[in-house]
């Protein structure tokens, strides 16, 4: 089973957001096609910065195939629970290694406390079951100080010649403050196979109105195990578990001496592959969806590797757009303070699926300083 890759089409001249994300079935013989309304830019040329990061070229692999070899982990899978905090139950019961042989992030021992209130360490989920994409805590401001699902998951606009995009993600705990997490497909163009031309983030982000600012993306990070397999499933050779990778870091710059956790704090972030249950969050544009409100899915029943593939898997209804949303475990309802163990990497009307974090994210984050 193959799922639908989810990031929103956002048609500049009229605002409107159209369904966009392509079918993945074992191998296609050619690269996918945008949509035709994918294929029109902007009506009101954004200016591109200058782009202080190196974009990495995707690999060429061995047209015969020989150097098509499963992707691996940073380091060897981790089948028992080691950490030293509880956080859940590792790769939610399962092996993490999938009957098609596909393996995950490695599971790590560590896992990074949100920037203030304290996770529940508990079974289950902290707000009702629901997988329909509802807006979360209607009504409710987002302020400086409040919920942190309200103040740190904000929507990611993402530049190309061709179109943009919208996708989401979640300011985490970090060393510089700066970091926000999202999904790989949402930091590297499939089109260019390079990185996007320009991306921000506005936290908070409601009907337009971005309560904390938009940020500008200052550095990109992507694994380079999500490289490979994309690059042989573009190439129409295989996709070899490009979803077990599907999660990137962006580093923005600051604003006049501030960081983003300084705005609006910072969620944290488990590395161990275990979990309670999760709270999914992010701006979904597809179906009878927008992206200009913050929703969210529930679930206490995650499972994982469904398709043999490497994902948590989740009831949730949100498709396009939401891509990049933070999987929350733990979550305390009264501040919304939780950690996050996996991102939003595809899905729709059957379901959400989402790889667990693990050294190679760690890796990464310490790559843009932590």
């Amino acid at each position: 089973m193959r799922h639908l890759r989810t990031a929103a089409v956002l048609t500049a001249a009229a605002a409107v957001l159209t369904v966009t994300g392509c079918i993945l079935p074992p191998p296609l013989p050619t690269a996918p096609q945008q949509s035709p309304a994918a294929q029109q830019p902007p009506s009101t040329p954004v200016p591109q910065p200058a782009r202080s990061w190196q974009p990495t070229p995707a690999p060429q692999d061995d047209p015969a195939g020989s150097a098509a070899e499963r992707v691996e982990p940073d380091e060897p899978i981790t089948t028992s629970d080691e950490t030293a905090a509880d956080s859940g139950e590792l790769y939610a019961g399962e092996p993490g290694r999938t009957g098609d042989g596909y393996f995950p992030d490695a599971a790590y021992d560590m896992v990074l406390a949100p920037t203030r209130g304290t996770p529940a360490v508990a079974p289950g989920i902290a707000l009702p079951t629901s997988d329909a994409g509802d807006e979360l805590y209607a009504g409710q401001p987002h302020r400086a100080g409040g919920d942190l699902l309200l103040t740190t998951v904000g929507r990611l606009v993402l530049e190309s010649e061709e179109a943009e995009y919208t996708c989401s993600g979640t300011v985490i705990n970090s060393a510089t403050g700066l970091v926000v997490l999202t999904a790989a497909h949402c930091v590297w163009d499939d089109d260019t196979r390079d990185y996007y031309d320009r991306i921000t983030f506005s936290p908070g982000y409601e009907r337009g109105d971005a309560p904390f600012g938009t940020w500008e993306a200052e550095e990109l990070w992507v694994p380079q195990q999500y490289l490979d397999a994309n690059t042989r499933w573009l190439d129409g050779a295989d996709d070899n578990g490009w979803m077990g990778f599907d999660f990137g870091l962006i580093r923005f710059a600051p604003q006049q001496g501030q960081t983003l956790e300084d705005a609006v704090g910072g969620q944290g972030v488990s590395f161990t592959a275990e979990t309670n249950g999760v709270v999914i969050a992010g701006y979904p544009g597809n179906d009878d969806f927008d992206a200009e409100v913050l929703r969210y899915c529930a679930e206490d029943d995650v499972g994982y590797g469904a398709g043999d593939d490497p994902n948590y898997g989740a009831d949730c209804e949100m498709g396009d757009g939401a891509s990049g949303s933070g999987w929350v475990s733990n979550l305390d309802a009264a501040t919304g303070a939780g950690t996050i163990t996996a991102v939003y990497s595809n899905g729709g009307a059957t379901g959400a699926y989402g790889p667990p974090l693990g050294v190679t994210a760690w890796n990464g984050l310490q790559s843009l300083g932590g």
